[in-house]
């Protein structure tokens, strides 16, 4: 006999609520640098980072300690120093952070990739595994990248282009990422006969 699947509430929303925070910061910040200083924009920043942290009840992990703590520790950094350059390091801290738990994931039995679908309520079949381990390598790897090319937009060029690649052109590249290993994910399961349970 199946389970029956978890009912929705209001703490489903909180994935998304991030998602729009961190698509929203970079054009937020340059709207608002010249009349608001950036101590505020920590401030906020590490508000939502609890409130995330206190939402997400028992489920919470450690990987969610761990990037809390290294959130708080980068608006503390904003707030006391109340520095532009620091406000406009997130994207880079946050791609990293996250390329960084992709890669250490590839060290434990089960990858991140693999426990976002657990997590969803999937469980994949045996023969995939090496597939989601090549998967969370290629994200690790692409958003490692991407924090080295936002460091580079906060130290080389001008906070017009610091904005259109960590607002904008950054999502448009993840979304093309995210197209094709679809796509090429469905070549692979017909390939290899894989079935989802």
């Amino acid at each position: 006999m199946s389970a029956s699947p978890r009912k929705r509430g209001p703490k489903d929303l909180i994935p998304l609520l991030f998602v729009l925070v961190s698509v929203a910061y970079p054009v937020v910040v340059w709207l608002n640098i010249d009349t608001i200083d950036p101590r505020w924009f920590g401030a906020v920043l590490l508000l939502v980072a609890i409130f995330r942290l206190v939402v997400a009840g028992r489920s919470r992990k450690t990987s969610d300690w761990l990037m809390t703590a290294v959130i708080a520790l980068y608006c503390a950094g904003v707030i006391f120093l109340n520095s532009e350059i620091l406000l406009k390091c997130y994207p880079v801290i946050m791609s990293a952070g996250m390329g960084l738990l992709f890669l250490i994931s590839l060290l434990d039995e089960h990858t991140l990739i693999e426990r976002f679908a657990r997590a969803g309520g999937h469980n994949p079949p045996a023969q995939a595994k090496g597939y989601l381990r090549a998967l969370s390598l290629a994200w690790g790897l692409l958003l490692l990248l991407n924090a080295a090319v936002a460091a580079w937009t906060v130290w080389f060029s001008s906070f017009a282009v610091w904005t259109l690649y960590n607002g904008l052109l950054s999502y448009l590249i993840f979304a093309v990422f995210v197209v094709a290993e679809l796509l090429f994910r469905r070549h692979y399961k017909k390939k290899h006969k894989i079935v989802d349970d």
